[in-house]
């Protein structure tokens, strides 16, 4: 049981995390602020926790793991008031970039930590990057689709009550498991090795090309997160369709992840990767040519099943490899922050030269040229069952 409760953590925190990129994001895009203004909060964000990641990967350690993850629950207790006290539009630079710095207190230790309680067991791998897919993805969907309905109702401020509550909810509930994971270690190793596993220490390590894939699939998720409320704002949809919309697209990514559970060696062939990537070159258009709601709810579906493959393939090429994980998974959030720099700046840019539907386009040649790299590779170290 203590394997599966960890999961809710993540949720927490990327809910967290879907809530304020969604109320900063609508807050300025409603101000009239311009395309790179609104997605520069994000790139804010993601430059403060790329470079805050590659610093915790340095001092991470399975024996630490949970008091970093407390700190980062305190921490966002205490942005989550700041944004409320200070609500001026110009000070949420300042509150997201100190939120970089408490997520990536976060989501690095927290791979460590969990990957500490599966004993490092390599059947484990695949259980654990499925949970842990499908825990942070419904978390980031629920962060919009319920601010969604509670800002019309309550006000903004009330999505960030809501974020300070979670902070402390995951500072006291990682406390708590912690003691009893150290308390009850030698069972949970016994359940472990008693389990069937598959063998992967002789399968290439594919880290880097998971870097390569998630990193333009983070750059282009970055886009459609901070560039659609600019679409939708031109299009005057509702701020619940906006919460509805990219809260599906996470609710698809955190299902798909979640049927992953069982799965072998599919992280290492071309079809079904290459089958994937069409799915959200698919997304990513109908957002482009997107002008009615019931069209956004399609591309984000075909986007999430897109997403929910390249997020489940980067998380397992990094912890499937039986010494570098603790390295591999500081890089894979250093490289979710660099791309979340330069997917918002660029799209922003690039919306205010052109239209806000032009990123969408070019986000899609980016998957089809990764696409191809990744069929090549698979191709030329084929795996057999």
């Amino acid at each position: 049981m203590i394997r599966f409760l960890i999961y809710l953590f993540p949720a927490m925190m990327d809910m967290i995390a879907g809530a304020f990129f969604f109320v900063t994001a609508v807050r300025y895009s409603e101000s009239g602020a311009s395309s790179l203004t609104v997605t520069g909060v994000m790139a804010t964000w993601a430059f403060i926790y790329s470079i805050s990641s590659i610093a915790v990967g340095r001092i991470v350690t399975s024996k630490n793991a949970a008091r970093l993850i407390m700190m980062s629950g305190g921490a966002v207790t205490l942005i989550s008031t700041g944004y409320i006290a200070v609500p001026q539009l110009g000070a949420q630079y300042l509150w997201t970039a100190l939120m970089g710095v408490a997520t990536a207190f976060f989501f690095t230790p927290f791979q460590v930590f969990m990957k500490s309680l599966e004993h490092g067991e390599d059947g484990s791998v695949v259980r654990s990057t499925a949970l842990y897919t499908f825990s942070w993805s419904f978390g980031m969907a629920c962060g919009p689709f319920v601010c969604g309905y509670v800002w019309p109702h309550f006000g903004w401020q009330w999505c960030y009550v809501l974020n300070a509550i979670m902070g402390l909810t995951i500072a006291f509930g990682i406390w708590h498991l912690n003691q009893y994971a150290c308390q009850h270690h030698e069972d949970a190793q016994a359940a472990v090795k008693s389990s069937k596993t598959e063998d992967y220490s002789n399968m290439p390590d594919l880290a880097w090309l998971g870097w390569l894939a998630a990193g333009i699939g983070c750059m282009t998720v970055a886009v459609g997160r901070s560039l659609f409320p600019v679409k939708a704002a031109i299009l005057e949809l509702s701020k619940t369709d906006q919460g509805v919309i990219l809260a599906i697209v996470s609710f698809t990514q955190a299902f798909i992840g979640l049927a992953f559970i069982r799965s072998k060696f599919w992280m290492y062939r071309p079809v079904p990767v290459a089958l994937f990537s069409l799915s959200g070159l698919l997304g990513l258009l109908l957002f482009g040519l997107g002008s009615r709601s019931e069209i956004f709810y399609l591309a984000a579906l075909f986007y999430g099943i897109y997403s929910g493959m390249f997020f489940f393939y980067l998380v397992f090429h990094s912890l499937v490899h039986p010494t570098k994980s603790s390295k591999y998974v500081a890089i894979n959030e250093a490289v979710v922050g660099i791309t979340s720099i330069i997917g918002p700046i660029a799209g922003g840019i690039i919306a205010d030269k052109t239209n806000s539907s032009i990123p969408f386009y070019l986000a899609a040649i980016l998957v089809l040229l990764v696409m191809a790299v990744q069929a090549r590779v698979h191709y030329a170290r084929p795996v057999k069952p």
